[in-house]
């Protein structure tokens, strides 16, 4: 169903659209829809064939975290380290 909402589109490629998904993809799409919502887990709004691919419609992201670590000073502020872990771990924790 169509939203209006702006999602990022992950293409994933069969490379053997006979034998089915691939079983690495279909534990993405299975984790992503069973994790409730949480602020540092990227939530999953679709999953969808198109052609000899699957497409995931991810929630839209402004950023990521190599972009932001590329366009930061060098070397970061300890409390910026620390706010970026302290993030990355609780998003961790919750997919754990």
């Amino acid at each position: 169903p169509q939203t209006g909402e702006l999602v990022a589109l992950k293409k994933v490629p069969l490379r053997r659209p006979e034998e089915g998904l691939p079983p690495q993809t279909l534990r993405e799409i299975k984790a992503l829809r069973e994790m409730e919502a949480h602020p540092h887990v990227i939530r999953l709004r679709a999953a969808f064939a198109q052609g000899p691919a699957v497409v995931l419609a991810l929630e839209l992201l402004v950023g990521d975290l190599g972009g932001l670590l590329r366009a930061a000073p060098a070397p970061l502020p300890p409390a910026r380290v620390r706010a970026l872990l302290a993030m990355t771990l609780r998003g961790l924790e919750h997919v754990h």
